[in-house]
């Protein structure tokens, strides 16, 4: 399920119970319990409201987990962000160096991305509500299925196109195994 939407029901749940357990309304519940006059209907009604009270406090309880198994889910932990500071910027700078021939435009490449990698830098970022996994990481993810599913396509296009020579290449030799003097001549060519 979407993150968005699985947040947004997350939201609706928890509304739901609150609202069905504001002080007014619990209020009105046990008064309306204790106006009966038969103690026994007063103690199961009283019982039904401290039930339905744990029944909501567990719901809130999941409500809470998973609200925060979502923020969890979007976090990238302290050494996780360490270990990109210190291992993304060296492949990077390999990267770029493959690719470029301006060694003076590259360092300043590399100068210019070094503050934005930094720990203190991305743990701000990710305070303030960045989600490196869906801005960077899903994209990266798309990226690289759409270039498998291309390389496939000319993969499969490739073997499309063996399977057509190797049909000439058995419609020829065919053609040579009607003929004679063809024929000898492609075994003596085969022995050689």
């Amino acid at each position: 399920m979407d993150t968005e939407k699985q947040v947004a029901e997350l939201g609706a749940k928890l509304a739901e119970v609150l609202i069905r357990n504001t002080a007014t309304a619990i209020s009105t519940r046990v008064r309306s319990a204790k106006a009966k006059k038969n103690s026994e209907e007063t103690i199961q009604e009283l019982e039904e409201i401290v039930s339905s009270l744990i029944t909501d406090k567990n719901e809130l309880v999941q409500i809470a987990q998973a609200y925060e198994q979502e923020f969890v889910a979007q976090q990238i932990s302290k050494k996780d962000i360490e270990y990109i500071t210190t291992k993304f910027i060296p492949v990077l700078k390999d990267l770029i160096k493959q690719t470029s021939g301006d060694d003076a435009k590259l360092q300043k490449t590399i100068d210019d991305l070094t503050p934005l990698l930094s720990v203190e830098t991305l743990t701000v970022l990710q305070l303030i509500g960045f989600n490196y996994k869906k801005a960077i990481g899903e994209p990266l993810t798309l990226l690289l299925q759409r270039s498998i599913a291309s390389k496939a396509a000319v993969d499969s296009a490739n073997a499309n196109e063996l399977q057509k020579l190797y049909v000439r290449y058995n419609t020829e030799l065919l053609k040579v195994s009607q003929d004679k003097e063809a024929s000898d001549r492609f075994e003596r060519l085969r022995s050689l």
